[in-house]
């Protein structure tokens, strides 16, 4: 058979066997091609023209399944243009895979290979990726490190503990805080703690960098692991944690932290680093700071501890609440000796010199509590008169202050002991104030608030307030004087007393209801003869009496100050405090000063931050003070309080006892021409209201010339010990006195020891028996009245008191410490104790006693 049949019957066979065209249009398509195709040479064949000119897809025969394509004159071409055509395919799509390639640098998934080939990343994707992190991580490093700027130390950094000082500047009373630190300057923390620190925290401190590759390697697996989040912390980054930016765990906060540390070290000295480093760490015992925790420990400071000593505070900085040696000896005792292996290791101590250190003893944990005990009132006013001299609170928590107080180390240990000295049958709701102040300048030497702070805030010497009693009448005596009454002025002293120009009536009893007849005014002060002084009051005006408490120092809303008739007796409540300015206006010559406790404030430089300023006003004329201290020389030398002339040595003294009705308070208030001192002593109800103090000590009636006045000499009698004995000035006579003197005094004769037994009274009192003398007072006042005319009131005294018994009745009317038996019931009658008008109407409480 011929080629030409072969192939003819092949393409027919071909033809009948294919599927397409399946329509019409492509069958006559399909013919005219094969109609023009027989004629054609293969020399006139299009050629390529870059695009495979081959069929888009053939059946499994060969036979071409796209209309339009030329039939070959013969098999053996056809075979050669399938093969033509499927290379030029190839290479096409090869070349567009290039060309996708080309435009695509992270190819992935990559083009061209199959599943699972083609979603492994290339090396060229990996090193890629890598680069990019790394540029990445290099430009985020080096926007962070211009970004971070090393702050201002935080608030927690820069506080330091605000110490109180007594009056010597040396001697610490207590601190203020909320951080137990104070800072020391670089060259005086000792090397020894710096070396050992070192050895134990951070060996490489002198020559890295501030950070510790290796150590933020261990922080960043110990996180991820989920460990305890910690920071590969040189001492630099332990610095920046707590002076900057506080505890950081936090991938960023490590990363700024570790960028402060390299500032940091570019800027500061290593020592000035480890030196501001061991001024913030903790170390235990409420202690922050190394100067602070050598006192927590060994109670000394910081430029004294010794090799073994900074050892040991370096051992317990990576858990201080665990291994103090008062709670963990064993613990404390083995980081010890890993501190000073480490130095040894470092070469900072030999191996013998190791050998000899011993571990160190250490003392018991302080209180955390430093108001406990009587000191904590003396701090609560620091810090009150701190605020009101414009102080903050955080300023005087926080700032550093070292603050010099007034108050005398001597006279407050007296003045504690003189209170711990009262029996120990004393009831625990008796409660005792005093203050003792520097006349010359208002300063606050002394003060007792209370035995313990903590247990009872309130302060009974500035707070507490309780009636006066009879030491109000030396507001009364003053305003005589100047309303030009003197000294030796004659007054009513017999007991009962009605006043029937009182409105609605007013009577006034002495204690006991002792009669005294007429007295001087500086008889009636030495003797507290209440009827006396209400005749003065009245006759002085009640107002003018209040005018010249509040002129003195007392302030115009105290409780129960009133113009009337009774505020002689002492109807006022007055704090402690208050009586002792009072008083000391008085010993002054009649200067105020209002009364202080600091003394100065010194900043951590050194500076000046303030600095006491004495103010100081007239409130009475020098002659008119004087005088009343004359007066007020009377009860401690012949009246209620004369038990001090066994105490004070023959030192001159002036005072006025007081006792409030029915004992609800007792007083004493004296001075010195050094120093003033006022005792208040009264007992509140659970409600706080004032109850009638009870007997102990084997006294009856609780007056002030008791244990008030024991008090007194206590800590009078040792905090003037060694000082010189001075003495008042002389009286004189007053411009304004208006009224004729009786007599002129003659001079006072040789000072006379008494002894405080019962057997002075007859010497003191012999003029109470009338019967023995006709005249008035022969023998009342030997110095003051040696001319006093008989005839001033012949009838008035010859038969007053047939029956009083004067070895039972002191001048002062109150003075049980002598008899405290005689009188059991004398609490229902005293100076104004029940003080009623005609109509059952009270003209005001008054003082209840005659001290």
């Amino acid at each position: 058979m011929s080629d030409s049949r072969r192939s003819s019957r092949g393409s027919s066979d071909r033809s009948r066997r294919s599927k397409k065209p399946t329509t019409g249009g492509a069958r006559r398509a399909a013919g005219v091609r094969r109609a023009s195709t027989p004629h054609s040479s293969p020399s006139s064949a299009p050629k390529p023209s870059g695009k495979s000119s081959a069929p888009k897809s053939t059946s499994r025969t060969g036979r071409p399944a796209a209309a339009g394509a030329s039939k070959p004159p013969s098999g053996r071409t056809s075979v050669k243009a399938r093969h033509a055509g499927a290379a030029s395919a190839a290479a096409a799509s090869k070349g567009r895979a290039k060309k996708a390639a080309a435009t695509n640098f992270l190819n992935y998934p990559r083009a061209g290979a199959k599943n699972p080939w083609r979603w492994i990343p290339s090396l060229r994707l990996i090193v890629g990726a890598m680069a990019l992190m790394v540029l990445a991580g290099l430009g985020f490093a080096v926007w962070l490190y211009n970004d971070t700027e090393v702050p201002e130390p935080s608030d927690f950094a820069l506080a330091q503990t605000s110490r109180v000082y007594y009056a010597d500047g040396e001697t610490e009373m207590g601190q203020f805080s909320e951080i137990n630190r104070t800072e020391l300057p670089a060259d005086e923390i000792p090397d020894d703690i710096k070396q050992a620190v070192v050895a134990s925290e951070d060996s490489s401190f002198y020559e890295n960098r501030g950070v510790s590759p290796r150590g933020i390697v261990r922080s960043l697996v110990n996180n991820v692991l989920g460990r305890d989040r910690q920071g590969g912390s040189t001492i630099t980054m332990q610095y920046v944690e707590r002076y900057y930016t506080g505890t950081e765990t936090s991938y960023v906060g490590k990363a700024k932290e570790a960028i402060m540390a390299l500032k940091i070290d570019q800027e500061l000295p290593k020592d000035e680093i480890i030196s501001r480093y061991l001024n913030t760490i903790y170390f235990g015992r409420g202690a922050y700071g190394v100067q602070e925790a050598s006192q927590a420990y060994f109670g000394k400071d910081a430029s004294e501890l010794t090799e073994a000593e900074a050892a040991l505070l370096v051992a317990v900085i990576p858990s201080p609440s665990n291994y103090d040696p008062a709670k963990n000896p064993e613990k404390a005792t083995s980081l010890w000796d890993r501190v000073i292996t480490r130095q040894v290791g470092l070469e900072q101590m030999t191996p013998a010199e190791a050998d000899a250190l011993e571990f160190p003893e250490v003392i018991e944990p302080r209180s955390e509590n430093s108001l406990g005990g009587p000191d904590g009132y003396l701090l609560t006013q620091v810090r009150n008169e701190l605020i009101e001299q414009g102080f903050t609170e955080d300023e005087i928590n926080t700032g550093g202050l070292s603050i010099v107080s007034t108050i005398d180390p001597a006279v407050q240990k007296n003045t504690v002991q003189a209170v711990d000295n009262l029996p120990d049958d004393r009831p625990e709701n008796n409660r005792v104030g005093t203050v003792t102040l520097d006349p010359g300048n208002g300063a606050i030497r002394a003060m007792y608030g209370g035995p313990d702070y903590v247990t009872q805030s309130q302060n009974d010497a500035t707070q507490s307030r309780m009636q006066a009693g009879s030491i109000f009448k030396t507001f009364t005596l003053i305003t005589a004087l100047e309303e030009g009454f003197p000294l030796d002025s004659r007054w009513d002293g017999n007991s009962p007393k009605s006043f029937s120009e009182v409105p609605g009536g007013w009577t006034v009893n002495n204690f006991g209801n002792t009669d005294y007849g007429r007295v001087s005014l500086e008889k009636a002060t030495a003797s507290s003869i209440n009827t006396a002084y209400a005749e003065v009051n009245i006759e002085v005006g009640p107002e003018n009496t209040m005018e010249t408490a509040t002129k003195l120092g007392l302030p115009e809303d105290t409780p129960g100050l009133e113009p009337v008739p009774s505020n002689v007796l002492g109807s006022a409540s007055p704090t402690v405090v208050e009586m002792a300015e009072v008083y000391a206006t008085i010993a002054s010559g009649g200067i105020h000063r209002d009364s202080y406790i600091v003394e100065s404030v010194t900043r951590p430089d050194g500076s000046t931050r303030y600095e006491h300023e004495d103010e100081e006003t007239r409130a009475l004329d020098e002659d008119v003070a004087t005088n009343a201290t004359v007066a007020l020389q009377g009860p401690p030398t012949v009246g209620s309080a004369r038990s001090l002339q066994g105490v004070m040595d023959g030192r001159p003294v002036a005072g006025k006892t007081g006792t409030s009705e029915k004992f609800r308070s007792a007083w004493f208030v004296g001075f010195t021409p050094q120093l003033v001192t006022a005792v208040g002593m009264f007992q509140p109800g659970d409600d706080g209201s004032e109850q009638p103090l009870t007997s102990f000590g084997g006294v009856q009636d609780m007056t002030g010339g008791k244990f008030p006045t024991d008090i007194w000499g206590d800590i009078m009698s040792t905090s003037l010990e060694g000082q010189e004995m001075l003495d008042f000035p002389d009286e004189v006579r007053l411009d304004n006195e208006t009224r004729e003197r009786s007599y002129v005094p003659p001079p006072p004769p040789p000072p006379t020891t008494r002894a405080p037994e019962p057997s002075e009274e007859p010497s003191d009192e012999p003029s109470e028996e009338p019967s023995e003398e006709p005249s008035e007072e022969p023998s009342e006042e030997p110095s003051e009245e040696p001319s006093d005319e008989p005839s001033e009131e012949p009838s008035e005294e010859p038969s007053e008191k047939p029956s009083k018994k004067p070895s039972t009745e002191p001048d002062d009317g109150d003075d049980e410490n002598v008899k405290p038996t005689e009188k059991p019931t004398s609490e229902e009658q005293g100076g104004g104790d029940g003080d009623t008008s005609a109509g059952g109407q009270r003209q005001g409480r008054g003082g209840g006693d005659s001290p």
